[in-house]
């Protein structure tokens, strides 16, 4: 079975994906309001493609079409490494809805019919919602290059006062992320550009036109016009709503959707399209092949590994602390952890596996354990990936979940991520008996 189908490979193509910070005005969320949802929840069901087809060149001349492809979208607020207690009340709460609507355990089910049933149809249905929540818990970490934001979507209302100068003001550095600001992440992303035209408004479309113009002649071809709320009485009733999964907190009285007719919803979907072929996927491709320039002539080749090995020698007596040293953005070390993740991303998992190999050395020299610890989870994952070496991903796996638990409390939300991931990827093997004990290792841990 092609890993990308098993559950384990679902769940990476689904939360190890390029992230779009959202930056936008009040008057655009005004606009969405009207349908009772945010900007980036109107966005979100469209963020997720099963036949993108765009072709693909990363550091090799021989290019592929990728076809499954996501952006995950949050607002600049939002990017922060969430509270730990809070997380944790977080889980519980998800665990505890789950289990109100899972009726299975009323009647406890016979033993022939588990025998007889697949995975999917009695696991407990807290279980998938626990898994993706785990994962949210621990998003936004230093260690870990798949969340720090690949661009950054800027959003003006074409009712906003000097809108040209509002695009300006809202990439200002105290609004950013401190993860941005720290030096932890690249503040260098690529920058788009919208417009959002409520159609119900009484100001012309000609305005919007005029304004996107000016904004092509300031910013270049990075700029797009979004009309929405095409439907003035406001009665369009969704069969099969698609913003449903992203509010958890409907009440009956609220239309989501209301005022999106089926043209703004392919718009919105020609928008996103556009985003992730034209703009986001290339710009990607290129950072790749200038990092791996990079990191050819810097770390690859005998010469270079041993001069690296003999400088990072002396550290041999430094101190121990979790975290390890720091590594800033501009670090070879953080560069390539970057190039291993947009290639993971990209899923060119060759490269990425060359790169992640080429930095855990590194890491276990410095001992900064977490990335580490990091390093060996995303190799073990991309081994799956490939369909390759099943003795090498098994023993990355436990290499990352032992190494996450020697550093304590700070790496034991790690640890259980990385057991419940090593656990889907024991059971795609058929291999239950081994999935069974590293579960009872998450458990007594």
């Amino acid at each position: 079975m092609d890993p990308a189908n098993t559950p384990l490979g679902r769940m990476l193509l689904d939360e190890i994906t390029p992230v779009v910070m959202v930056l936008s005005t009040p008057l655009v969320e005004e606009a969405c309001l009207k349908n009772s949802l945010s900007f980036v929840q109107m966005l979100s069901p469209f963020c997720s493609f099963n036949n993108i087809d765009v072709p693909v060149r990363t550091a090799s001349d021989q290019s592929y079409r990728l076809q499954k492809f996501k952006l995950r979208l949050f607002y600049a607020s939002d990017i922060r490494q969430p509270n730990l207690e809070v997380a944790k009340e977080r889980l519980k709460h998800v665990i505890t809805q789950a289990g109100e609507k899972d009726d299975t355990c009323l009647d406890p089910p016979q033993i022939s019919n588990l025998l007889a049933s697949s995975e999917s149809e009695i696991q407990p249905a807290w279980f998938q919602f626990f898994n993706k929540e785990l994962v949210r818990t621990m998003s936004f970490s230093e260690h870990e290059a798949f969340d720090h934001p690949v661009a950054c979507l800027l959003v003006v209302s074409s009712k906003d006062e000097q809108p040209i100068n509002r695009f300006v003001d809202l990439f200002n550095t105290n609004k950013l992320p401190s993860l941005l600001n720290d030096g932890a992440m690249d503040p260098k992303i690529l920058k788009h550009y919208l417009l959002v035209h409520d159609n119900q408004d009484d100001s012309p479309a000609e305005i919007a036109a005029k304004i996107l113009t000016e904004m092509r002649s300031t910013f270049g071809s990075d700029c797009q016009l979004l009309c929405i709320n095409s439907s003035h009485d406001g009665q369009v009733e969704h069969q099969d709503n698609p913003w449903a999964p992203y509010k958890s907190d409907v009440s009956p009285s609220q239309r989501v959707g209301c005022f999106l007719n089926i043209d703004d919803s392919n718009e919105i979907k020609d928008l996103m399209q556009d985003l992730s072929s034209k703009h986001i996927i290339p710009y990607m491709e290129q950072k790749i092949r200038l990092l791996n320039q990079q990191v050819s002539t810097t770390r690859k080749g005998f010469r270079n590994q041993i001069k690296n090995l003999w400088w990072r020698k002396g550290k041999e007596d430094a101190a121990e602390s979790p975290d390890g040293p720091m590594y800033t953005f501009s670090s070879i070390e953080s560069q390539i952890r970057v190039l291993g993740d947009y290639a993971f991303m990209l899923r060119d998992y060759e490269l990425a596996l060359s790169n992640y190999r080429l930095i855990s050395t590194d890491y276990k020299l410095d001992k900064a354990w977490k990335r580490y610890a990091g390093i060996q989870e995303m190799m073990g994952l991309t081994f799956f990936m490939l369909d390759q070496s099943r003795k090498e991903a098994e023993y990355c796996m436990e290499n990352a979940f032992n190494t996450y638990l020697k550093i304590g409390s700070l790496g034991q939300q790690n640890a259980t991520r990385c057991g419940l991931w090593w656990v889907e990827m024991l059971k795609t093997r058929d291999q239950y008996k081994e999935a069974a004990v590293v579960y009872f290792r998450i458990c007594s841990e």
